[in-house]
């Protein structure tokens, strides 16, 4: 099974720090499937864009542990760009 949640698309989000923001859409993605639980949850893959725009160079692993999936396996993808 494959479920997903997503934060509100803002230019910021001032009030929380991507760990709370990340929270928000794993609680919104858990409504998604009728009776998952978290314990039911094998490991997670986590992404973002990079890690100069969050100043964490362990950020996926933050989330992981903020969201209580350690020691549950992850795999982090990360996206990037070109520095012209």
């Amino acid at each position: 099974m494959v479920t997903g949640g997503v934060t509100k698309f803002a230019k910021a989000h001032p009030a929380m720090d991507f760990r709370l923001m990340v929270k928000r859409a794993y609680d919104y993605a858990l409504k998604g499937i009728p009776n998952l639980t978290p314990d039911r949850i094998d490991g997670t893959r986590i992404s973002y864009f990079s890690d100069h725009f969050s100043r964490q160079l362990k950020a996926a692993s933050m989330v992981q542990d903020y969201l209580g999936m350690n020691p549950k396996g992850s795999v982090r993808i990360e996206w990037g760009g070109a520095t012209g």
